[in-house]
C-alpha cells in the first residue's frame, strides 16, 4: 500500500554536468549526463550544427598547422599550413587564396602539428629541432626557408624550435641551442629573442630548467608584466626576462629569474594551454587545471588551484577516457565565456570529442561529438559579420564553422538529410548532408529525499519548440532496473508546451533522458511525481 501522499522532485533548470558522481547525490540543476548540448540560462538545448566552409579546395590536404592575423583592413585571416603549401582564408568573404608554396625541397610531416605564430608582421612556422623554422612575409608568394644570422652580426641564429610563441615583443622557442650539434636535442631551455628582434637571439637569454632532470618542456604561456610561463612534461615554472635587455650585448639584468612553481605535475599537450577567465587552463596527468595570479609582486605571484582537485573532476570519468597515447595532440580553445578542450577519446587517435567548460555557470556544460569523420584538429577565433567567432579546423577536411546550423553539415555532396527527418528539414547548404546532431540531457536521479520503493506516476516537462522540433523522452528506473519511452513528440510551429505524460513505474529513483530528434527543442524544467509505498526490510537489486 501506499502512505497517500504524493511527493515531487525535479529541477526548475539546468546549470551544469556532473557525470562522475553518483547521479542520486547531484545537487539541483546539474545533469549527469550531457552531450551536444548548451546550458544557457538554466535551459537546456541542442547545440548549433557545423557549417562546412573552404569548399572543397583543403579537403584531401594533410593540414598541419595553423593561426590568425588582422589585414590591413581589420579582417581577421585564418592561417591554414598543409604539406608544402600555406593558405590563407577570410572567414567573412568565405574566400580561401591562392596558395602560398614552400621553397624546393621543403615539407612538414609530422602528424603532431606545428607552431604557427604570428609576430612582428610575419608568419612563422616551427618544423621541429632538425628543420629550419620557415618564414613568410604575408605578402610574397612563397615563404623562405629561416635564413642564419648575417655575417658580422653579434647575435646568433634563429634556433630551430619545437615550441614556439610571442609574448611581450619577443619570440620565446623551445629550441636547439645555437652552438649544439644538429642531432642535439635539448628538451629542457627555452629560448627568447630580443626585443622587436627576431634576427638576433642572444646567449644570455637562453633558460635551462633541471638539466639532466628527466623532464621537456611542453608549452610556453604568457602570464604578467615581464613574466611567461614554462610548462614541463612534470613541472611547472616562471621566468621574468627582466627589464632593460633590448639589443645584443646589454648586460643581464638583476631582475631577471626562474622560480618553481610545481614539481609534482606537468601539462601534456602543448596546445591545451589557454588563456582564460583570468587565468591560464591546461590539460596535465590528472586532468584540467586552472591557474591564476594573485597579488603580482609578491613572492606568490600566481597559484595552481590544485588545493581540493583539478577543475575537471566533475567529468573525471571522461578524462579517463582520453587515450593517453594520443593525448599530446589534445588542444583547447577560450570563446564566449567558455573553454574548450579537444581530445582523443577512447582508441582514437584523433581528437573526437570536445569537452566544454562555462565560466558564467561555474561548471562543465558538454561534451560535443561530431559526425563520423571529423576530428578538431585545431580551433581558431575568427571576426565574421563583425562577430568574433569559433572554427574549427579539421585535419584533412578543413575549416568549419561552429554554432551556425540547425544540423552538421558534413560529408558527400549529396543534400540528402540523415533519415529519420521531421519535417521541415533544411537539406544540406553548399550540397552538403544534414547530419543530424545526436544531442541528449539525461537528469539526476531523483529519489524524492528517500530510497524506499515509490511507485512514479507521471512527469511535468516544460519545453520550448521550434516549428519542426522534436524531442524523446527516456525515463530510467532504479531498482528494478527498467527503461521505458514515455514520449516522442514534435511540433510543428513555434510554441511552448507543458508536456505531462504517465510513468507508471516501480522503484527506488528514477531519471529522465531526453534525446533530440529534429531542429533544437529547449528543455525549461522537469519534474517528476510520484507516492511512497510502506516501508519493507526486503533488500533489492
Amino acid at each position: 500500500m501506499a502512505d497517500g501522499t504524493y511527493q515531487k522532485d525535479g529541477d526548475a533548470g539546468f546549470i551544469g554536468l556532473n557525470s562522475r558522481d553518483n547521479p542520486s547525490a547531484l545537487p539541483q540543476g546539474y545533469v549527469s549526463e550531457a552531450r551536444n548540448v548548451r546550458l544557457d540560462r538554466g535551459v537546456a538545448s541542442c547545440r548549433k550544427g557545423l557549417e562546412r566552409r573552404t569548399k572543397v579546395l583543403l579537403a584531401g590536404n594533410d593540414i598541419y598547422g595553423s593561426c590568425t592575423y588582422i589585414d590591413s583592413t581589420g579582417q581577421e585571416i585564418i592561417v591554414v599550413v598543409t604539406t608544402d603549401k600555406l593558405w590563407t582564408y577570410n572567414p567573412q568573404t568565405d574566400f580561401l587564396d591562392t596558395a602560398k608554396t614552400f621553397p624546393a625541397g621543403q615539407t612538414i610531416t609530422t602528424s603532431d602539428g606545428c607552431d604557427v605564430i604570428q609576430a612582428m608582421d610575419k608568419i612563422f612556422i616551427t618544423r621541429g629541432y632538425l628543420k629550419r623554422p620557415l618564414l613568410w612575409d604575408m605578402t610574397s608568394p612563397t615563404l623562405t626557408v629561416f635564413p642564419a644570422v648575417t655575417s658580422g652580426s653579434a647575435g646568433h641564429q634563429f634556433p630551430n624550435p619545437n615550441v614556439l610563441a610571442y609574448y611581450g615583443n619577443r619570440l620565446i622557442a623551445q629550441a636547439r641551442h645555437h652552438n649544439d650539434t644538429v642531432d642535439a636535442r635539448h628538451r629542457d631551455s627555452v629560448s627568447v629573442s630580443n626585443y622587436l628582434d627576431y634576427q638576433n637571439w642572444d646567449i644570455l637569454d637562453v633558460f635551462t630548467f633541471n638539466n639532466g632532470g628527466n623532464d621537456q618542456v611542453v608549452a610556453i604561456a604568457p602570464w604578467t608584466l615581464n613574466e611567461f610561463i614554462v610548462f614541463m612534461r612534470h613541472s611547472i615554472f616562471y621566468v621574468n626576462i627582466g627589464v632593460g635587455r633590448y639589443t645584443t650585448g646589454d648586460s643581464l639584468s638583476n631582475d631577471s629569474f626562474i622560480k618553481t612553481l610545481v614539481t609534482d605535475m606537468g601539462c601534456i599537450a602543448n596546445r591545451s594551454v589557454v588563456q582564460a577567465g583570468g587565468g591560464i587552463m591546461f590539460l596535465s596527468d590528472n586532468g584540467v587545471y586552472f591557474m591564476n595570479p594573485t597579488a603580482v609582486g609578491s613572492n606568490e605571484s600566481m597559484r595552481l588551484l590544485t588545493a581540493d582537485s583539478p577543475l575537471s573532476a566533475p567529468v573525471d570519468d571522461v578524462i579517463q577516457r582520453i587515450n593517453r597515447n594520443y593525448a599530446h595532440r589534445s588542444v583547447g580553445c577560450y570563446w564566449n565565456n567558455r573553454y574548450y578542450l579537444a581530445v582523443p577519446l577512447d582508441t582514437s587517435t584523433k581528437n573526437n570529442a570536445v569537452l566544454i567548460y562555462n565560466f558564467i555557470l561555474k561548471a562543465w556544460e558538454s561534451v560535443d561529438t561530431y559526425p563520423d569523420g571529423i576530428d578538431v584538429f585545431n580551433f581558431a577565433v575568427a571576426k565574421y559579420n563583425n562577430q568574433r567567432r569559433l572554427f574549427i579546423i579539421d585535419t584533412d577536411q578543413g575549416i568549419f564553422l561552429t554554432e551556425e546550423l540547425n544540423h552538421d553539415e558534413y560529408g558527400n555532396a549529396t543534400g540528402t538529410p540523415t533519415i529519420p527527418a521531421y519535417l521541415p528539414f533544411l537539406l544540406g547548404e553548399n550540397e552538403y548532408e544534414s547530419n543530424l546532431i545526436e544531442s541528449s540531457v539525461t537528469t539526476r536521479r531523483y529519489t524524492f529525499g528517500t530510497f524506499a520503493d515509490k511507485r512514479f506516476s507521471g512527469t511535468e516537462i516544460d519545453f520550448q519548440f521550434q516549428a519542426g522540433s522534436a524531442i524523446e523522452t527516456e525515463a530510467l528506473i532504479a531498482n528494478e532496473d527498467t527503461s521505458v519511452l514515455i514520449d516522442s513528440y514534435g511540433s510543428g510551429s513555434d510554441n511552448d508546451e507543458t508536456r505531462r505524460v504517465p510513468i507508471r513505474k516501480f522503484g527506488t529513483g528514477i531519471q529522465l533522458k531526453f534525446t533530440t530528434k529534429s531542429i533544437r527543442p529547449l528543455i525549461r524544467s522537469a519534474f517528476v511525481y510520484g507516492v511512497l509505498k510502506v516501508k519493507n526490510i526486503i533488500s533489492k537489486k
